[in-house]
């Protein structure tokens, strides 16, 4: 396990953004795109998340349109590549397995996901309770030979 209090700890900064407002459940939840509004709160936050200049490798994000848009958005904004998507990141997704998942990643990516995924996942990996609303962004401190629950740090949130 990783001294997660040693400044020489192994660290990876790692960003989870919840996607943009979609429009109101209408047929299946997966095909909700991003309202006007949602893709201007999506182009915003990505602007501002800009700003803290992330390492990030690329944008990986769940396989429903809503995800797919946003994360469309951010990689066009900080100018980096869509990683392959994950139907693990849907809503109902198994917030263990991702939190192994990203740990395993072993390079900073910046995450789109859902409620309620989202505030499982920061909760097991700082024991924070957040409730994020649409296109917010939260940025971590992760250490990735540390155990999956509580070892890990919320450093920002926009």
């Amino acid at each position: 396990m990783a001294d997660t209090g040693s400044p020489h700890a192994e660290m990876i900064d790692v960003v989870l953004m919840r996607h943009g407002e979609a429009q109101a459940l209408a047929g299946k939840d997966a095909a909700r795109p991003l309202t006007q509004w949602g893709r201007d709160a999506v182009q915003a936050a990505a602007a501002e998340l800009a700003k803290k200049a992330p390492s990030a490798q690329g944008v990986r994000s769940s396989p429903y349109l809503r995800a797919r848009q946003t994360a469309k958005i951010v990689s066009e904004v900080l100018n980096l590549p869509i990683l392959p998507e994950s139907v693990e990141m849907v809503p109902s997704g198994d917030s263990d397995h991702l939190a192994a998942w990203l740990l395993a990643e072993g390079q900073p990516v910046i995450w789109v996901f859902h409620m309620p995924i989202i505030g499982h996942l920061i909760r097991n990996l700082t024991g924070r309770e957040v409730f994020p609303k649409t296109a917010s962004i939260f940025g971590l401190k992760v250490f990735p030979d540390a155990q999956i629950r509580h070892q890990h740090h919320l450093e920002w949130q926009l």
